[in-house]
């Protein structure tokens, strides 16, 4: 009796992996089951007392794994580049771990003695800021904490000043040398962070995550989607994955923390995506704006009556991310009108955005695609919507561009 189990279960899950391997055409998938066991690995494993595969015990030293440096090595990547997204992989390793030991209510954190701590978005802010002071060259790191701010000591920059010459200035006022954070030259790199989306669903254990954002400038102003050298995510969920997206290359890249509790900690590549297609997938956000926005609530009806499956928790990035992975879908969230809109095109938008389009997805803000807007201000805010072509083409005609633009300049929070 129990051999025949053993080789009944074998075989569904044999024949279950093998459909797995066929689903979403275009999308490569790297061989792991969950948890990092090679699914090459079930086949020699057992089956518990209810009849469940338990794979044997192996480690990621028993297959070949391929690594974020040695990926990054392969793709040509800078060695600057390929270093702020290294050095940025190990921040989001360290945020990962301030998280899952983190007692948090909606306001703050807590130690085990009940002492109110930095809120844990602030520690993924300084984790990841502090990380980038070790990459030479850096010129400007903005988050939405503090979208003015870079690696200078004194933070005091603003978006309309000459930051070297700001520094120079610095120089003769203190008398004493500013550590150079502004190369004057177009070869230095700018960064934007949010370094935590979605630290207000922490207290509920959702999955969030970070973005990330990289580009060849010397400042954040003027900058557009296209001009992005390297994007990414953090999703701090049940795993945490780190997807990594190219200007040079098209597609984009997952890997697993494996070994988080351990110094040996390493980001193992465990997929990799290049297609979003049709599908019946949405994930609407700000639902509050459909008792404002007549098209917004059309647009929900759509859904609604064509059955589409809802998928949305509030964490912007776990909520886009999953059109990669599902390679299908919409995510979108609309400004009511004559109100900001709800995203942040610099630190939210746009790093999302292109990772959608390395995927053959689209984005825009009801009008135009999200890669092709100047950052006006550090500020700017903006509607979105992202995912298949079709949906969001069904999002410029329902919901189309805003009704009202808010000066940059007046938006920061």
């Amino acid at each position: 009796f129990f051999p025949a189990r053993r080789n009944m279960a074998l075989s569904g899950a044999a024949s279950l992996l093998s459909v797995a391997a066929l689903v979403r055409p275009g999308v490569t998938r790297t061989q792991f089951a969950a948890g990092g066991v090679p699914l090459s690995q079930l086949a020699a494993g057992r089956v518990g007392r209810r009849g469940g595969i338990v794979p044997r015990a192996c480690t990621y030293s028993e297959v070949s794994e391929i690594t974020l440096d040695s990926w990054l090595e392969q793709q040509d990547v800078s060695p600057r580049v390929s270093k702020v997204i290294t050095l940025l992989g190990g921040a989001c390793m360290d945020v990962a771990s301030r998280i899952r030991t983190a007692s948090c209510d909606s306001y703050s954190c807590f130690n085990e003695y009940g002492d109110e701590q930095i809120a844990v978005d602030l520690v993924a802010e300084q984790l990841m800021v502090d990380a980038l002071r070790e990459c030479e060259g850096i010129a400007a790191v903005s988050t939405p904490l503090d979208p003015l701010g870079c690696l200078d000591p004194t933070g005091c920059y603003s978006e309309d000043i000459n930051l070297v010459e700001q520094q120079a200035r610095q120089q003769q006022q203190r008398g004493t040398a500013v550590p150079s954070a502004v190369p004057p030259d177009l070869d230095s790199l700018s960064v934007c962070l949010d370094p935590l989306d979605g630290s207000s669903i922490i207290d509920t254990n959702f999955a969030v995550g970070s973005v990330f954002g990289v580009w060849r400038a010397p400042s954040l102003l003027n900058v557009t989607g296209r001009g992005l050298l390297a994007a990414g995510t953090c999703t701090y969920g049940p795993r945490t994955t780190l997807t990594v997206g190219l200007g040079i290359a098209e597609g984009v890249a997952e890997f697993l923390l494996v070994g988080e509790c351990s110094p040996s900690g390493r980001w193992v590549l465990a997929n990799t995506y290049s297609a979003i297609g049709e599908g019946r997938l949405f994930a609407p956000g700000n639902l509050r704006a459909v008792t404002e926005h007549p098209g917004y609530a059309q647009l929900i009806h759509y859904w609604q009556q064509n059955r589409y499956q809802l998928r949305y928790t509030g964490g912007m990035v776990p909520d886009v991310m999953q059109l990669i992975v599902k390679g299908k879908g919409v995510f979108c969230t609309p400004a009511p009108p004559d109100q900001p809109g709800p995203v942040r095109l610099l630190h939210e938008a746009v790093p999302l955005a292109f990772l959608i389009e390395k995927c053959g997805g689209a984005s825009s803000d009801g009008s135009v695609s999200l890669l092709d807007i100047p950052v006006a201000g550090l500020g700017q805010r903006t509607q979105m919507a992202v995912g298949s072509a079709a949906e969001v083409e069904r999002f410029n005609a329902m919901v189309g561009p805003q009704i009202v633009t808010v000066p940059a300049a007046a938006e920061r929070e």
